[in-house]
């Protein structure tokens, strides 16, 4: 009898081990999938919303993508700014450049960093809270354990299911169902036929639409609210002029772009292109790719052009409005962001059921 119950307490002890084994290399493959991350800009600060101080809810946000490194970082900084404990998934070994395009240093110690690296420990308004970006098994799981609200960044590619459902089961399985909300950063064109550049898009809309739907059928499954921003073709996400703005990523980000014309561009959105055109739903009619590529070397509002500043911070709004919306965020001319009030009447208008 007793080596029976030795062999039951082993066999027990072995499919603990097994499972835990399990779910780090689903966790991996959900890190892994990041590593091909894209190259495009940042952007970062506006003046926020209140957060729902209702319930003790929606307090920690964990940001993931596949790809469009800048705009995750950049909402996930936002979210910081909110007042979320925030936390990026970004692929190994990626945690020091993550922090650099955020905040100007490497390391999470500001301790161990000096000013000489343009960093922004020195200024006063950056003594706060900051995003912080995870790979490890461990630190993804802690995170999404405590995760009220997921963005999740679907705007290159489309989240693979086996991705999205590790998440969602990670999130669920420590907190006690409170994980009450997804906001998904989509692109425009998405859901309309033949949007985002119909037959030149390379059937990538058709990808993205399968995983939007089934982030919809996941969120009513669970009983989580879904809201979705989309963005047009994404411009800007930097620090804007003076760099002391800090609207965006870190000057730093500025640095990554090796294209004298792309640069110019970013720059210049980053300081004349600061307004939002925003529009309920899916709404605005995306051109062919050519046009497109036409519009990218310039700085003026289009309709289907989005600051990456606003997109992001659209986002985090969603986050912590007490309704689930849908809508565009299109450019228009500005030099200044959004105010506070301006952002409240644009939510009010884009709710959904």
């Amino acid at each position: 009898m007793a080596n029976i119950g030795r062999h039951i307490r082993d066999t027990g002890s072995m499919i603990m081990i097994m499972s835990k084994i399990v779910f780090y290399v689903v966790v991996l493959l959900v890190v892994a999938a990041t590593i091909n991350i894209g190259d495009d800009g940042f952007v970062g600060t506006v003046e926020s919303l209140s957060l729902d101080t209702t319930t003790n809810i929606r307090r920690t946000v964990v940001t993931y993508g596949p790809q469009a490194r800048e705009l995750i970082l950049l909402t996930s900084k936002l979210a910081a700014k909110d007042g979320y404990d925030s936390f990026c998934i970004c692929a190994p070994g990626q945690e020091g450049k993550s922090r650099k395009l955020m905040y100007g240093i490497e390391v999470g110690d500001d301790d161990d960093v000096g000013s000489s690296d343009n960093g922004d420990d020195d200024d006063p308004k950056q003594q706060q809270q900051r995003a912080e970006p995870i790979s490890s098994p461990d630190d993804i799981q802690n995170a999404l354990t405590k995760a009220n609200v997921l963005i999740l960044v679907c705007y290159d590619s489309p989240i693979e299911e086996k991705s999205l459902n590790t998440l969602l089961n990670t999130a669920a399985s420590g907190n006690n169902d409170q994980l009450s909300k997804i906001v998904l950063i989509s692109k425009m064109g998405v859901s309309s036929s033949g949007g985002g550049g119909g037959f030149f898009n390379g059937g990538g809309n058709s990808k993205l639409l399968d995983s939007e739907n089934k982030i919809r059928s996941i969120c009513k499954s669970k009983n989580i609210d879904l809201s979705i921003v989309r963005a047009g073709q994404v411009k800007g996400g930097g620090p804007g002029e003076p760099s002391e703005n800090d609207y965006g990523l870190n000057k730093a980000y500025y640095n990554t772009l090796l294209d004298l014309s792309e640069a110019s561009v970013s720059m210049s959105h980053d300081r004349f292109t600061l307004g939002v055109d925003c529009t309920k739903g899916d709404s605005v009619d995306v051109p062919n790719i050519f046009t497109l590529l036409g519009t990218k070397s310039t700085f003026e509002a289009a309709p289907y052009d989005s600051s990456r500043i606003n997109v992001a911070k659209a986002a985090v709004l969603a986050a912590s409005y007490n309704k689930p919306v849908e809508f565009s965020v299109s450019s228009k001319r500005s030099e200044t962001l959004p105010s506070k009030e301006e952002w409240e009447t644009i939510l009010e208008k884009m709710t959904v059921s």
